[in-house]
């Protein structure tokens, strides 16, 4: 009976480091990543990143920084610590923050490649400590999703930016003419 158990025990220790759905999810190469993280846009740069810069916002990131010149954006999302409690530690707070960074790059005068990074910092503490670690969002809906809103965004920049202007002149001249001016 204890032979069979043993054998039953190796043999289903066995399958589960062969079985996919049991293994551990395999990393993503950088390549894989990257791709994952870039998107070529048909805008230029300046529209780009001004859309970029909206998408964050509305998403709810605290921007750090936003330069024009380098095509870099960092932001960090708003979040909420909570209370803890890990055996032999004791109570201490332990929280999760979103964090961004986006890179805005010209290819031609109008194409203009966007790399975003998500990650999640974690930070924990207690009374013997802190620790800090960040995780990739690897996620390709999360990709996927900012991508869409960052294309809405640009569609609605572009349609401003073409849309015709009137000029004074327009204006003045369809207006109803003042007290004592005859029309002709």
């Amino acid at each position: 009976m204890k032979i069979t158990l043993g054998i039953a025990i190796l043999a289903a220790t066995a399958l589960s480091a062969t079985t996919p759905a049991l293994a551990k999810k395999p990393e993503l190469s950088s390549l894989a990543l990257q791709q994952m993280q870039s998107r070529d846009l048909e805008a230029a740069k300046p529209i780009a990143f001004s859309a970029v810069m909206t998408v964050l916002q509305d998403a709810g990131y605290r921007i750090g920084s936003a330069n024009k010149d380098t095509g870099l954006i960092t932001g960090t999302a708003s979040t909420n610590s909570k209370v803890t409690w890990m055996p032999f530690v004791g109570f201490g707070r332990g929280k999760l923050t979103p964090v961004v960074s986006a890179y805005i790059e010209d290819l031609t005068p109008n194409v203009t490649r966007v790399r975003l990074n998500f990650v999640m910092t974690k930070i924990s503490s207690n009374q013997y400590g802190s620790d800090a670690g960040e995780q990739p969002i690897a996620d390709p809906a999360v990709y996927q999703a900012a991508f869409e809103k960052i294309d809405q965004a640009i569609f609605v920049r572009k349609a401003m930016n073409s849309a015709p202007a009137s000029s004074p002149a327009e204006s003045s001249s369809s207006q109803a003419p003042g007290p004592g001016i005859a029309r002709q």
